[in-house]
C-alpha cells in the first residue's frame, strides 16, 4: 500500500517528535513543533498505515510560503519521499495562490541541494553561521522558487 498524505494535527505530536529526533542533527523542540500546528502555518505529511514516514511544515504569510521543516524517516530517505512532500508543499502553495516559495538549506547538504534545483529552486542568498554544526555553525543556503 502506498503512503499517503494528510495534514498534522496536535494528535500527531509524538509521531513528529520522535521522527524529529531521528532524523535532523538540531532537532525541533516538542514547543516549537506544536506552535507549527496552527497559525500561519501548515503542513503535509505521509502516512504508512499508522507510522509517520515523514513530514513539511510550511508558513504562508501575504503571497509567499516559506518550507520552514521537512523531515523523512531515517529508514525511508533516499526513496523519493523527500520529493513528494516538497511538490505536495509546492501544489498547495498553488492551490492557495502564493506568488513565491522559499527554503534554507545548510551548505553542505548536497543531496538537499540537488533536490532542490531540480524542483526549480534558485540560490536567492546565503545566512552566515545560520545553522548548528556539531561544535561549530553552518552556513544556510537561501533559495527561492516563483510560483
Amino acid at each position: 500500500m502506498p503512503p499517503l498524505f494528510r495534514a498534522l494535527t496536535p494528535a500527531d505530536l509524538d509521531a513528529m517528535v520522535a521522527l524529529e529526533q531521528a532524523a535532523h542533527l538540531a532537532p525541533w523542540s516538542r514547543e516549537q513543533l506544536a506552535e507549527s500546528l496552527h497559525g500561519r502555518y501548515f503542513s503535509g505529511a505521509l502516512w504508512q498505515q499508522e507510522q509517520l514516514l515523514g513530514f513539511f511544515i510550511a508558513d504562508a504569510v501575504i503571497d509567499e510560503s516559506t518550507l520552514m521543516n521537512i523531515c523523512i524517516a531515517p529508514l525511508w530517505q533516499g526513496q523519493g519521499l523527500g520529493r513528494r512532500l516538497l511538490e505536495h508543499w509546492l501544489e498547495e502553495c498553488r492551490q492557495r495562490r502564493l506568488a513565491m516559495a522559499w527554503l534554507e538549506v545548510r551548505a553542505s547538504n548536497q543531496t538537499a541541494l540537488a533536490l532542490y534545483r531540480t524542483a526549480g529552486f534558485a540560490k536567492a542568498g546565503r545566512r552566515k553561521d545560520y545553522y548548528r554544526a556539531g561544535e561549530g555553525r553552518e552556513d544556510a543556503i537561501v533559495m527561492q522558487k516563483p510560483l
